[in-house]
């Protein structure tokens, strides 16, 4: 008896005792009870057709009984650590995912686990609003899928692309990726529809960005009836969440209210603390705008709370921006610049370059009447967002920078400024008028 074969023995006779199998029945009905206990002591070699029927009786891949058994235990433990990791890639602990993603792809050598995981890291950049490092990723993904002939994986890759691109301000871009992929799952017949839902969701959001706010409006209401029907109450987050913005800007303020409130119901649904921190925060917004500061302050402590709690950490900053700009509004400039000062700190110990550069604005506004100071703020948040290709903000820090330059009387630099805001947002139609 070989090695090998009492090897595979002792595999079918664990697999079997497990499935609650006797012999006989096991190789029942082409095998007799005694041939399959001569295979589970070693002492002859099953044809290989012989061991797919086996294999099929006992619910295992036909690789199971041939590979070695410190390989096969490895391979499960590699899928366990992948399983763990794809499982972090969510807004609340995308951070974490991404130190177990770089750790898992310093050990990987199959061009498709490296593949799925640069997707992942892809994803969890996204969720961080990074951009650039999600294209980075899945430039790599996207050839590796490419030659693998992995269909689904570049679907995947395609939205995660049309994702960072929206994040950059390349929103034509998004858009045509976005409608293609949405096309392509419509024909299928086997259609995806919870991607479908995905991509109706983003669709909306890039209309929004774009400044087509009826058009907006029809994507999330579609994407709405999609989620409705799959009892997505995750989903049903964010589309809430892009109603209440397309409700905002048409003026809308209550019924901007009434959807950001829907969405918070349904994070408690979903029991997603991360989510409900970014409606919170929402509502601040609102409730600044209609001129309830203490409510907005409100709102505003709850988000910077639950962020703090259920993270990410950078989120923070992005709150404490909101809250700043709440203290601006209630006259309280003081407040204001401290609260600014620890936004500019959490968000550069957390490497969020947005909103470090949305703190500085807030600090620009603070020292308004220093207009030295003001401008040295706002070019080097203009340069961060010109780095991140957030055009939107970019056009409206230049503007601001062309503001203080006509009220020093430089009308040179108010004119270079006011044109580099013209370039940087005249891909973007609905921008200007907002």
């Amino acid at each position: 008896m070989s090695e090998s074969l009492g090897k595979l023995g002792a595999r079918i006779r664990q697999a079997r005792i497990e499935a609650g199998l006797s012999q006989a029945q096991l190789g029942q009905p082409h095998f007799t009870r005694a041939y399959v206990s001569a295979l589970e002591l070693g002492k002859i070699r099953p044809a290989m057709k012989s061991l797919e029927f086996l294999a099929s009786k006992l619910g295992k891949p036909t690789a199971y009984f041939l590979e070695d058994g410190e390989e096969a235990r490895k391979r499960k433990e590699r899928d366990l650590e992948l399983t763990a990791a794809a499982a972090l890639v969510h807004r609340a602990t995308a951070p974490e995912a991404l130190k177990r993603i770089e750790t898992l792809l310093e050990s990987a050598t199959m061009p498709l686990e490296i593949a799925r995981l640069r997707v992942m890291a892809a994803k969890a950049h996204n969720f961080l609003a990074q951009g650039p490092e999600a294209l980075r990723e899945l430039s790599i993904a996207e050839r590796s899928a490419a030659q693998l002939g992995e269909v689904e994986l570049l679907r995947t890759v395609k939205h995660q692309s049309a994702v960072a691109f929206r994040t950059i301000g390349e929103l034509q871009r998004s858009r045509s990726l976005l409608t293609d992929l949405l096309s392509d799952v419509e024909r299928d017949p086997r259609a995806d529809w919870l991607l479908r839902m995905k991509l109706l969701k983003d669709l909306g959001a890039v209309s929004w960005d774009m400044g087509e706010y009826e058009r907006a409006s029809a994507y999330y209401e579609a994407a709405l009836e999609c989620a409705q029907d799959l009892g997505d109450a995750a989903s049903l987050v964010g589309i809430y969440n892009g109603l209440a913005y397309t409700h905002r800007a048409i003026g809308d303020l209550e019924g901007a209210t009434a959807y950001l409130q829907r969405a918070l119901a349904a994070t408690e649904i979903s029991n997603d603390l991360s989510a409900a921190a970014v409606m919170y925060n929402g509502l601040a917004v609102l409730a600044a705008e209609r001129g309830h500061v203490e409510a907005a302050l409100r709102h505003v402590d709850r988000a910077i709370e639950l962020a703090r709690t259920a993270g990410p950490e950078s989120y923070v900053a992005h709150y404490l921006n909101t809250k700043a700009e709440c203290a601006l509004k209630a006259g309280d400039s003081g407040e204001a610049r401290r609260v600014a000062d620890e936004a500019l700190r959490t968000a550069e110990r957390t490497h969020n370059a947005r909103a470090a550069a949305a703190a500085k604005v807030v600090l620009a506004r603070v020292c308004r009447g220093d207009a030295t100071a003001a401008t040295r703020l706002l070019e080097e948040a203009a340069e961060i967002y010109e780095a991140q290709g957030a055009r939107q903000e970019l056009g409206d820090v230049l503007m601001q920078l062309s503001e203080i330059a006509k009220e020093r009387g430089d009308s040179d630099s108010a004119q270079n400024y006011a044109e580099r805001a013209y370039r940087a947002t005249k891909a973007t139609s609905g921008l200007m008028g907002r």
